[in-house]
């Protein structure tokens, strides 16, 4: 599933295409990618907004119209790209949003539906965004205030990083590669973690992003930008995926072991409970 890296660079590379622009018309074909709204209510909401604004939520993407928001999440295989309009869609396009020349639009494509669609008046409406977390590229977490807000949390810590409700955007690559940064097991339990774990924490959850960020994210099997473009951080990966190789900071062996049914890496070495 695409993460902060990801999403954020989708949203870095619509804003040329989309701001400004004027939405005409709507459609989608799998109706459980819009919950409980229609496509026929979503080509209505859309027809004749201006896209004022992209910005990104956590994992979410939130184009901001001049009446209300549409609200994105790719999940596994969904991408967003401007192409000319061509009759019949192209291949795996499950909606598209066709833009003011009509000859263009904007096409959501996933192999295998699992993303989603929904529009809002506001973005305060939107219910998907009322629990999340601080936002790592933006809020500048302390030591105190991550070590205050994981005291009641019994869970190992890489399994927290996870919850969208601590640090929002964070899935599974960059959980370990946080902990790994941060020399944490990612076993421990967070509550237990010492202020200089935290400090480390701090450091570590935001230069991991920002690096990946700056490689346009991580491409594993799916991830393409709106642009066509691979993301390359999975070139610069220090735990994940590397299960068996030798750890670049110690010599150790990366270890793979299962959390909350999601894999995770990491140096039983050099990355200790202590």
């Amino acid at each position: 599933m695409p993460e902060l890296p990801e999403v954020e660079t989708c949203v870095r590379e619509l804003r040329p295409r989309l701001v400004g622009r004027v939405m005409r018309s709507a459609w989608s074909t799998v109706p459980r990618q819009l919950g409980d709204q229609t496509a026929r209510q979503l080509s209505n909401f859309v027809k004749d907004r201006e896209v004022q604004a992209i910005t990104r939520r956590g994992k979410y993407i939130v184009i901001e119209l001049n009446r209300g928001i549409l609200l994105l999440h790719l999940r596994m295989t969904g991408r967003l790209y401007v192409d000319t309009t061509c009759k019949p869609a192209p291949d795996y396009a499950r909606a598209g949003f066709v833009l003011d020349d009509g000859r263009e639009s904007l096409y959501f494509r996933d192999v295998r539906t699992l993303g989603t669609i929904r529009f809002y008046k506001s973005i305060a409406d939107a219910p998907e965004l009322l629990n999340l977390g601080w936002e790592p590229l933006e809020h500048e977490v302390d030591a105190s205030e991550l070590k205050q807000t994981l005291e009641h949390r019994s869970q190992a810590i890489k399994v927290v990083l996870l919850d969208q409700s601590l640090w929002a955007g964070i899935g599974n690559i960059y959980a370990s590669e946080a902990c790994w940064v941060a020399q944490i097991d990612p076993r421990h339990l967070a509550q237990k973690l010492t202020r200089v774990q935290c400090e480390r924490m701090c450091t570590a959850v935001p230069e991991v992003l920002n690096t990946a960020l700056l490689r346009g994210g991580s491409s594993l099997r799916d991830f393409m930008s709106p642009e066509g473009n691979y993301g390359s951080f999975q070139k610069e990966f220090r735990v994940y995926d590397r299960e068996g190789e030798v750890c670049l900071r110690c010599g150790g062996v990366i270890k793979r072991i299962v959390q909350a049914q999601r894999s995770t890496y990491f140096c039983p070495k050099c990355q200790k409970k202590r």
